[in-house]
């Protein structure tokens, strides 16, 4: 009996962009993040503690118009903190350090794709997880009030709405880059869930106990950064004695910084480091 030899044929499917691969990744996160059970409650615990109350309050509150502190103050809710950062903990946690346990850089990184496209894949996964909560909430509660006001002009309701839009974008976002690089730096998503949590809190009570000397060591505190954050984009003003400058640069200093660690992590294992 003969053998015959094992013929090669070349591929004729069409290779997938890089926008697919990208969303790919989003995409598996994403999905697998919701089947987790503790994830779920998480939301349904913070849709009822944090929005589903002071939006039926507010909308069936009598008011004219949707403003600023109304929003502001709701956003800068300690209680809408506190379940941000629990669920960027766990939702975070093993974004990346599950990989490296597994050794799957080596999967993602021998296959047409980029460190800044593996990044982007997993922070556009997060940023989908996270803007269940912090992201379409608040753009409800702002919509639910512009419909049942009382007043007859939305021009100022409408521009307050666009606020909230950006206000739930930036607190989206600010959580990720911090949380992202505790999982990257550890193969133990526990660490790294516990890690970001306990960091957030230390800030906060670190933050208060130097605020007795001078009000801007308050803005350690990532929660007071954003309670600000709000503040100022409403309109509002910022308390007596923070510095707005400092509040720009420790901001942008809190998400850049460790986001550029993360790439350096992830630029390291990519060449096998």
């Amino acid at each position: 009996m003969g053998i015959d030899p094992i013929g090669y044929k070349p591929w004729t499917g069409e290779r997938t962009g890089k926008r697919e691969r990208i969303w790919v990744i989003a995409r598996t996160l994403f999905r697998n993040k919701l089947k987790s059970k503790w994830i779920i409650i998480l939301l349904i615990l913070g849709y009822i503690g944090v929005w589903a109350f002071p939006i039926i309050f507010e909308s069936l509150m009598p008011h004219e118009e949707l403003d600023g502190f109304t929003m502001a103050t709701q956003m800068g809710n300690g209680l809408f903190f506190i379940f941000a950062v629990m669920l960027a903990s766990l939702v975070c946690s093993d974004s990346i350090s599950e990989d490296l346990r597994s050794n799957s850089f080596v999967l993602y990184f021998s296959r047409a794709i980029k460190k800044e496209s593996y990044l982007a894949g997993k922070i556009g996964g997060i940023f989908m997880v996270l803007a269940t909560f912090c992201f379409i909430p608040p753009i409800i509660m702002a919509l639910a009030i512009l419909g049942t006001q009382s007043g007859g002009s939305y021009i100022s309701g409408l521009g307050v709405l666009g606020l909230t839009i950006l206000a739930g974008f930036v607190a989206t976002i600010f959580f990720i880059p911090f949380s992202v690089m505790m999982s990257a730096f550890t193969t133990r998503k526990s660490y790294a869930a516990i890690g970001t949590f306990m960091t957030f809190f230390t800030l906060t009570i670190v933050g208060e106990i130097f605020a007795t000397f001078d009000a801007n060591w308050r803005l350690v505190s990532p929660g007071n950064m954003l309670s600000y954050f709000y503040s100022w984009l409403y309109g509002e003003g910022l308390p007596s004695g923070i510095d707005g400058a400092l509040l720009a640069a420790l901001f942008l200093t809190f998400m850049i910084v460790p986001m550029a660690l993360v790439y350096l992590r992830v630029h390291q294992k990519a060449e096998g480091r």
